[in-house]
């Protein structure tokens, strides 16, 4: 982004004390720490807002932050308060904002406002990472508290959500689902990726919101990075028929998916196989060419002997000008 603005803002809506009980570092400080140590050169400014309730929270990021001795292109303000008041605050005085990135991490699922998050999104070059608490809104959907029950619907933007209790099936599926539908109702791409646990249960869920292709395309590549050892293990179900573990991935629902696309397709190039990819499955460009690599192997399409621009192809290799007859109707 630092390529196209001088001026980067990102805002941490539930920022805590910027440190752990036992001394690792909080959100915040893995934030500033993440660009105050990058290796390639940034925006002139850097703008950091983190908003966090309680007082005492404040005064140590406050302290944690002093610590960090930044250099002037940062500016940092900590607002003590709730996210919803501070981020309407924020929006009200703005009018065209810089390239925004939104962690919304709250504890629980109080206090996240669908509308407000939707009107972030609706600024140019804005983006969302929200956990998403799942397991507690399961369990609390049929609470005796109207408050309770009205942070749920605040958090969803509409009452649809309250009604999942009394449908059969998954319930903390079908809330999800809403959850996604609402989200895709302001921004192009929305994908989001499981949390479980050792036991294999959903704990909650990380959504990604962006109306812009590469920002969707790195978010998806920094998922593919996580370590997947530990206590639980990051899957992406985006797509449900590409639910996949990444610490296991396979080539072969990803075959399957491009064969049922583009079946009977004819001739295409490869860089239209890799943007269905990249925008609308789970996968990167370089599971494609794998996936690509297997249908050849099956005899599932055939590399043609030359490029778009008429250079000769070699096999085996799907450049993003390569040309493939895709899935003819004998797959």
């Amino acid at each position: 982004m630092s390529t196209i603005s001088q001026r980067l803002v990102y805002i941490d809506g539930f920022s805590g004390p910027g440190e752990y009980k036992n001394g690792e570092p909080g959100s915040p400080i893995i934030a500033l720490e993440a660009a105050k140590n990058h290796p390639a050169p940034l925006a002139r400014d850097l703008v950091y807002i983190f908003i966090e309730e309680r007082a005492d929270r404040v005064a140590h990021l406050k302290s944690r932050v002093a610590a960090l001795k930044l250099s002037g292109r940062f500016h940092v303000t900590i607002q003590q308060g709730t996210f919803a008041e501070n981020l309407t605050s924020i929006l009200n005085g703005l009018g065209p904002v810089a390239p925004t990135f939104a962690l919304i991490d709250p504890f629980g699922f109080a206090g996240i406002p669908y509308a407000l998050i939707r009107r972030l999104l609706g600024k140019n070059k804005s983006e969302v990472l929200i956990t998403f608490m799942v397991d507690s809104m399961n369990r609390w959907l049929t609470h005796k508290n109207e408050e309770i029950r009205g942070h749920i619907t605040e958090a969803f933007g509409t009452e649809d959500a309250l009604k999942i209790a009394f449908g059969n099936g998954d319930r903390a599926g079908a809330l999800k689902d809403l959850y996604q539908r609402q989200l895709r109702e302001a921004a192009k791409f929305v994908r989001y990726f499981e949390m479980r646990d050792h036991d294999n249960r959903v704990v909650y869920y990380l959504f990604f919101a962006s109306n812009n292709a590469k920002g969707h395309l790195k978010m998806k590549e920094a998922m593919w990075k996580v370590d997947p050892h530990g206590d639980f293990k990051f899957s992406d179900a985006t797509n449900p028929a590409q639910t996949l573990l990444f610490s296991s991935p396979s080539s072969s629902p990803l075959a399957d998916d491009i064969t049922a696309k583009f079946h009977g397709v004819g001739q295409l190039r490869v860089e239209q196989v890799e943007n269905y990819v990249n925008d609308e499955t789970a996968y990167l460009g370089r599971h494609m060419r794998e996936a690509l690599a297997q249908l050849e192997a099956a005899g599932k399409l055939s590399v043609a002997a030359t490029k778009a621009d008429g250079k000769k192809q070699q096999g085996k290799t799907f450049p993003k000008d390569g040309v493939v007859p895709c899935c003819e109707t004998r797959v």
